[in-house]
């Protein structure tokens, strides 16, 4: 979709490319994206706006950035949920899409119930430290995270020279960042070239 946000992402991009994406923080961002009715397909019209959300369609995020840019690398950091259908979903970023991993297991903290769970893979070390090893290997880093301590490690690549562009969403990318930043784009304005609609989960369903 040619828009004028897709314009100044294509202006902001220099050079070799690496594109870190934090997937705890990205997939919470996405999941709490409204569902505006006129961006529903045909497959989904019978379902109401409350019964759907935005997902990541990864394929799809594959082709948009490797048509735009010149794509070095994308890095995708997740905790391993162990479970046969994430083992899928990870076989398919690195056998099919070509991604780099990083994983590990969640961590669970001592409050954690079983009404309320409470586990975490942070990642922030692992990509800073990825990001300076990688220093002479890109010249834009794409984040997509909105955590707040990335702020230190987005204004150390700026005083390298590097472009740094931050996607998050409203709601979820902390204050520190924009500013920071060489350019931040919320992800909304990219839901066509980077999402896909579907159910939700039928626990969740009105």
């Amino acid at each position: 979709m040619n828009n004028l946000y897709l314009e100044n992402l294509k202006k902001a991009v220099k050079g070799r490319v690496l594109i870190y994406i934090d997937a705890a923080n990205l997939e919470c961002s996405v999941r709490d994206m409204w569902v505006n009715p006129k961006d529903v397909v045909d497959e989904f019209k019978k379902y109401t706006a409350d019964q759907l959300r935005w997902r990541i369609d990864y394929d799809k995020f594959n082709q948009f950035f490797k048509s735009i840019c010149n794509l070095v690398e994308i890095k995708f950091y997740s905790a391993d949920f162990q479970t046969d259908s994430h083992r899928k979903f990870l076989w398919f970023l690195d056998k099919i899409l070509r991604f780099k991993l990083r994983t590990k297991p969640l961590k669970e903290y001592l409050d954690h119930t079983p009404e309320s769970p409470h586990r975490k893979a942070n990642f922030d070390v692992e990509i800073a430290v990825d990001a300076t090893h990688k220093l002479k290997e890109f010249d834009t880093l794409m984040l997509f995270s909105g955590d707040c301590d990335f702020e230190y490690l987005i204004k150390f690549l700026r005083g390298q020279g590097k472009i740094v562009i931050v996607f998050s969403r409203v709601g979820h990318v902390a204050k520190e960042l924009p500013p920071a930043s060489s350019y931040y784009f919320d992800l909304i304005d990219f839901r066509h070239e980077l999402l896909k609609i579907a159910l939700k989960q039928a626990k969740n369903l009105p």
